[in-house]
């Protein structure tokens, strides 16, 4: 019989927090190991409800933490650590912390331009529960799966005290937290329902977009905020996208304001890019959907002309931008490159083709008449051989967790888009699919792509896999 983590609690402080050997982070609780894995699951509902609280006293919305399933490992523990005092305490944290950045963002990476898990770690000594957020993820990073946990509960439970003080909810701290519960989902959130690894990170992201909208465009144009709005819009968007939804955040007001003191870098106009796109797909599925003949005519007509613009947008963005990321030789033969310090760039030459990928094949789906043969100009098959061939940059040690996290979107969108249509792209889907076994990084993001595939179909696709291709 299966067995999940139980949460052991030893002697209760004032604080909340015990000392049972495990360090300063131990989680206020009541879970018995005796306790039936059904009675634990509705402890740990009852009592790990993270409240999502929107600007101006909108109601709260309550993100469920399931516990995950155990995993028989080898445990790569640490030295024991003993913590008599509150230096040691910081010793124990500091250590685990340290190896979760050494496996995200090894040294060659280091001085690639700031990532937010950068920022993260440059106010950890100061905000507990940005501190937890990254114990958690130090604690998994070894295998101390129940540990993480533990502290993963416990940052839950602080961000939910956190949230019920309307000044706390100002700081940036409450997005860098946003973030690192996602990472976590992302890398460790799987468990037996297969939908609720995407739908945690789902939800993460509802309360990161609350925490935004919280505050006005101006307050983000400048220092940390700046850069966390930036980042966060990625991972909007891409949900959005995949949901097939309008993206948030897409009003002149959010699209201009924040970027009146700095300029927009060349990822920041790619994000606008995609922004765009999820209006393209969600109108598709509106079109789709209209049973007015004179009506769905305009639809059809708008929707050829947004793709028409967002394709010279495109092409536009690439002549300004210059060079991206080139991953072959001389002779047109893949060749990994070898400085990863450009790993940015490179995820952004993987986001040009994936974008480019989706674009073409909704275009090529809403033809009509249909096409029997595919122009040229707007056949995704290159762009689909392109991310396949970059992929294996990403997924190496070098890269980091930072370099297969970047890669995880592209992998699974560009599977999604060619499951679609398999007649179509049979060389494109093993090349793609050859990753899934392959002993490298690409297998940390598998069940969470998976997750939100399945999450983005009807009930009966959970048992595909995430093989159901695009809508």
């Amino acid at each position: 019989m299966d067995h999940y983590h139980h949460v052991t609690v030893g002697n209760v402080s004032r604080s909340g927090c015990v000392d049972n050997g495990w360090g300063p982070w131990s989680f206020k609780g009541v879970f018995d190991l005796q306790e039936t894995q059904e009675g634990v699951r509705q402890k740990a509902a009852n009592l790990l409800p993270v409240l999502w609280r929107r600007a101006r006293g909108t109601a709260a919305k309550a993100v469920p933490i399931v516990y995950r399933k155990g995993q028989k490992q080898t445990l790569h523990r640490v030295t024991n650590i003993t913590l008599p005092n509150e230096l040691a305490q910081t010793a124990y944290v500091e250590n685990y912390i340290s190896i979760f950045l050494g496996k995200y963002l090894p040294a060659n990476c280091w001085r690639s331009p700031c990532d937010w898990v950068e920022i993260a770690y440059a106010l950890h000594t100061s905000d507990k529960l940005i501190q937890l957020g990254l114990l958690s993820l130090g604690l998994f990073a070894v295998g101390e799966s129940q540990r993480a946990i533990q502290s993963y509960c416990c940052a839950l439970q602080k961000l939910q005290t956190v949230l019920s003080i309307p000044t706390e909810v100002q700081n940036d701290s409450i997005l860098v937290a946003c973030k690192l519960f996602s990472l976590v989902e992302i890398f460790h959130g799987a468990d037996e329902n297969a939908l609720s690894q995407g739908f945690k990170w789902q939800s993460h992201l509802s309360g990161m977009l609350a925490i935004i909208q919280s505050r006005k465009p101006h307050l983000y144009q400048s220092g940390f905020g700046h850069q966390l709005f930036t980042d966060g819009r990625y991972s909007l968007v891409i949900s959005a996208i995949g949901n097939r939804q309008r993206a948030p955040l897409n009003t002149p007001e959010w699209r201009t304001i924040p970027w009146e003191k700095e300029p927009k870098s060349s990822m920041d106009k790619l994000y606008d890019m995609m922004a765009d796109l999820s209006v393209i797909l969600a109108d598709t599925d509106e079109m789709r959907c209209c049973n007015h003949p004179a009506q769905k005519a305009n639809m059809h007509e708008k929707l050829l002309r947004a793709c028409q613009c967002l394709d010279q947008s495109l092409k536009g963005w690439l002549k300004e931008t210059g060079p991206l990321t080139n991953f072959y030789d001389n002779h047109g033969i893949y060749s990994n490159p070898t400085d990863n310090s450009g790993l940015p760039l490179a995820h952004m030459t993987l986001l040009y083709w994936t974008v480019c990928v989706i674009l073409y094949s909704t275009l090529i789906s809403i033809y009509d008449p249909p096409l029997f043969e595919i122009p040229a100009k707007i056949n995704p098959r290159p762009y689909l051989r392109s991310v396949a061939d970059a992929l294996p940059f990403f997924w190496e040690s070098r890269a980091g967790l930072r370099g297969a996290n970047l890669a995880s979107w592209p992998w699974g969108v560009c599977l999604h888009v060619a499951y679609a249509t398999p007649h179509r792209y049979p060389e494109e889907i093993a090349l793609l699919e050859q990753f899934v076994t392959q002993q490298n990084l690409a297998g940390t993001v598998l069940s969470f792509l998976q997750s939100l595939q399945r999450d983005s179909g009807t009930p009966e696709m959970v048992s595909l896999d995430g093989r159901e291709g695009c809508k």
